[in-house]
């Protein structure tokens, strides 16, 4: 009996190893919910971020920080350069939202702003879809009996990209870059006249030459068009193309040369 007594003893000895319970894991996913949080508080500060931030440190705002204040923000700076650089050209909400990078649900609440205030004019029209067929669709067009256009134009302009300097600053980053010629937009007398072009002035706004062109041409120039808040009528040649070009009085090359134009780089030294 005393042999049975101690065998049964020893079974409760081991039922602590059963003690491997942990609560941790359980407490991981706090930090990630805190993260949500505390980031909601920062995306509301950042619509005057970059104005308030000069004014602490001293320093100058930008034209388009200044702009995007007066203007009602950064998203309804796009929509007043569009249309206001775009005066006579009317637009679809899938353009607008190509031009501007702003998805719907932002877009159309800031174009019917822009519609109340007088600014922006709407109109059921056929539209050419892919070159195959015409469908009814609603454009936009900067209403031209505005009462402050060509002043606004006039404003506008002095904070886009437009001048030569800070057009050869964008485009200066592709590589093998020969020649700019700038032409058309860029040299058009906006803001100064109902009527922002003439046919007087080149229908091709650039002229790029390379020594050989480089796949990102599409890239870098569709960002500098979304900065000016318009499409660009560009063309980029290889030297060897644009030799040719020039030599048998080609069009395109006329187009350019033949109205007003600024030569704003020649490696090449073709223009000396």
């Amino acid at each position: 009996m005393k042999k049975k007594l101690r065998k049964t003893a020893k079974k409760p000895a081991s039922k602590p190893k059963a003690k491997k319970v942990k609560s941790r894991p359980k407490a991981r996913p706090r930090p990630k919910a805190r993260a949500k949080v505390a980031s909601k508080p920062r995306t509301k500060k950042k619509v005057y971020a970059d104005l308030k931030e000069s004014i602490v440190s001293g320093t100058t705002p930008t034209e388009v920080a200044i702009l995007e204040q007066l203007f009602g923000g950064s998203s309804k700076m796009k929509l007043w350069k569009v249309f206001f650089l775009n005066t006579t050209k009317e637009f679809t909400l899938k353009q607008l939202s190509s031009l501007t990078r702003l998805r719907n649900d932002k877009l159309i609440p800031d174009l019917r702003d822009l519609m109340r205030q007088g600014v922006v004019v709407a109109n059921k029209k056929l539209v050419l879809i892919e070159n195959l067929r015409k469908e009814n669709h609603i454009v936009y067009k900067a209403n031209s009996a505005f009462p402050l256009l060509s002043p606004l134009i006039e404003t506008i302009l002095a904070a886009v990209p437009r001048s030569a300097e800070r057009v050869l600053e964008h485009v200066q980053s592709l590589p093998r870059l020969k020649t700019v010629l700038l032409s058309g937009f860029f040299t058009s007398k906006l803001g100064m006249a109902a009527v922002p072009f003439s046919t007087t002035q080149s229908p091709i706004d650039m002229l790029l030459i390379f020594e050989k062109i480089p796949s990102q041409v599409n890239t870098v120039l569709g960002e500098l068009e979304r900065n000016l808040g318009r499409e660009l009528r560009y063309v980029a040649l290889d030297q060897e193309d644009f030799k040719y070009r020039h030599s048998i009085g080609d069009k395109l090359i006329r187009d350019v040369l033949d109205f007003e134009h600024i030569i704003v780089m020649d490696r090449m030294g073709f223009f000396k």
